[in-house]
């Protein structure tokens, strides 16, 4: 960061008064113009304080004075972020009666601190109870920044005419100005797309969906993973497919099982999570991608990539389908895991004489994605809106999963950088089944392993844990305690058996 570089310093030397005051209001003047927006990370204290000219104490006393002023807040090890509009901490609409920190009390006061963003809850809202069971079964990202951006968002669209476009009936496909986001949100990860190719769905779940209906039909078999997401059995059950498993190494898929499948067996399509794959967080690398296109390619089979974690790998692999003729490859993704799971707005980038029978599967299943959520995301993706909130998501994950490595420290646990979930291996003599309800017994609810298995193939001895659903780390924290001392100690089988 270029001290000299930052604009929004500019106004500084027309301010009167105490040096730390005239820091704090220039902060404040560049969140008010725009200068400065939720997420954005301010310089480190004597960092600034060099370039100012001043002490350290002067630029700490200011960065006090705007965290107390609830609009930046400081994160151990990580530096101080823009928390709030202006408006929102100075009167212009009571934003402590919406937020509170759970460290404060839980009393309706300004944030000022925190463990991390996700760490923010609504006062009335569904945050998870605190002497409820601590729920480790599903993937989604923690609390970030997507409720602020969705206030300052919504509060947009409310004075914009377009609202009213936005609560009427829209193109099966979406509108033209959301597809192009779509388009812009896959150009993120290097694929590339154009907006009449590109269909906007209820969430990639509705994207899968709508894709298998397109290319397939009932009795058809699909590839997939050995362990896959459980969401493609009932979506195979909806169309009437048959799941074939294909082997799993520590990359996912081989493309010697693939083709091996593929000549056992009339295969319509492949399924796939090639990045953060969904329980084994198994990433294909570039030469493996390659491989499994190849294969795909000699048998002319169609694969339809659900791309859904691969934003939040930073420099991860290029997409699977960037290795595949252009005829053979659909591209599937959404915001649920990187922005905003409620917001269900998905894309699917199909090939040109297959995108009409994907918008018409949509009206099908879903009639349209909701214009008013996919205008929403649009705008976060036309600004940088999207990109702060993805980034204060992979800063919580990174450090929840810093706790799930020095909880299971010495264990063979599966949890790369981005992961929702760590993927566990139980040491001997633990099965899936026997964990999942002594973890229940202590109020801690992990989902059975035999969910994710296709086929008739052993329950492997392993368990998902997702850690970002307890909106605080204490929570979190708690429930990797007691986790791996149940496994530290005796079972209730092993007590049995002794007896």
């Amino acid at each position: 960061m270029t001290i000299s570089r930052l604009p929004w310093l500019s106004g500084l030397d027309s301010k009167s008064g105490p040096k730390y005051k005239a820091i704090a209001e220039t902060i404040a003047d560049a969140v008010a113009n725009g200068g400065l927006a939720p997420g954005d990370r301010l310089p480190p204290q004597r960092e600034l304080a060099w370039a100012l000219n001043c002490t350290v104490g002067t630029v700490t006393r200011a960065y006090a004075l705007i965290e107390k002023q609830g609009l930046a807040a400081g994160e151990v090890g990580r530096g101080t972020f823009i928390s709030l509009d202006p408006a929102d901490a100075r009167g212009g609409r009571d934003f402590a009666t919406f937020w509170h920190s759970p460290s404060l009390g839980g009393g309706a006061q300004p944030l000022r601190t925190m463990d991390g963003i996700s760490d923010w809850r609504t006062a009335g809202g569904p945050a998870e109870s605190d002497n409820g069971p601590i729920r480790l079964n599903h993937d989604y990202p923690p609390l970030g920044l997507e409720s602020l951006e969705a206030s300052r968002t919504m509060a947009q669209l409310a004075s914009d005419p377009v609202l009213i476009e936005m609560l009427s009936y829209q193109p099966h496909a979406g509108i033209d100005r959301h597809r192009a986001a779509g388009a812009a949100w896959m150009a993120r990860r290097g694929v590339s797309a154009v907006g009449d190719r590109v269909v906007v769905t209820t969430g990639a779940h509705n994207g899968v969906l709508a894709t298998l209906s397109a290319i397939t039909h009932a009795g058809d078999a699909i590839a997939v993973e050995a362990l896959a997401y459980p969401g493609i059995k009932a979506i195979a059950g909806i169309l009437g497919l048959r799941l074939i498993p294909v082997a799993l190494d520590a990359e996912g898929i081989t493309p010697e099982a693939l083709d091996h499948v593929c000549r056992q067996h009339r295969v319509a399509a492949l399924y796939t999570v090639p990045t953060l794959q969904n329980p084994t967080n198994a990433t294909m690398s570039a030469a493996r991608r390659e491989a499994v296109a190849q294969v795909a390619a000699a048998h002319r089979l169609p694969v339809v990539e659900d791309d859904i974690l691969g934003m939040l790998v930073e420099d991860g692999p290029p997409a699977l389908c960037s290795f595949l003729p252009s005829e053979l490859g659909f591209y599937v993704c959404s915001i649920s895991k990187t922005l905003a799971p409620g917001l269900r707005t998905g894309y699917v980038l199909a090939p040109d004489r297959h995108t009409p029978q994907v918008a018409a599967a949509v009206r099908t299943s879903s009639w349209m994605a909701s214009p008013f959520t996919a205008e929403i995301v649009a705008r976060w993706i036309e600004t940088d809106a999207a990109d702060r909130i993805l980034e204060s998501h992979r800063r919580e994950i990174a450090g929840r999963r810093e706790l799930i490595l020095q909880a299971f420290d010495g264990m063979e646990v599966a949890c790369p950088q981005g992961a929702l979930h760590a993927w566990l291996t139980l040491p001997s003599p633990w099965r899936a089944g026997q964990f999942v309800a002594e973890a229940q017994d202590l109020g801690i609810i992990v989902p059975p392993s035999d969910a994710f298995v296709v086929g008739d193939r052993e329950t492997p001895h392993a368990v998902r844990l997702s850690f970002c659903p307890p909106r605080r780390r204490e929570r979190l924290q708690k429930a990797l305690s007691s986790l791996s001392g149940l496994l530290s100690g005796t079972s209730r089988v092993e007590a049995v058996q002794v007896l």
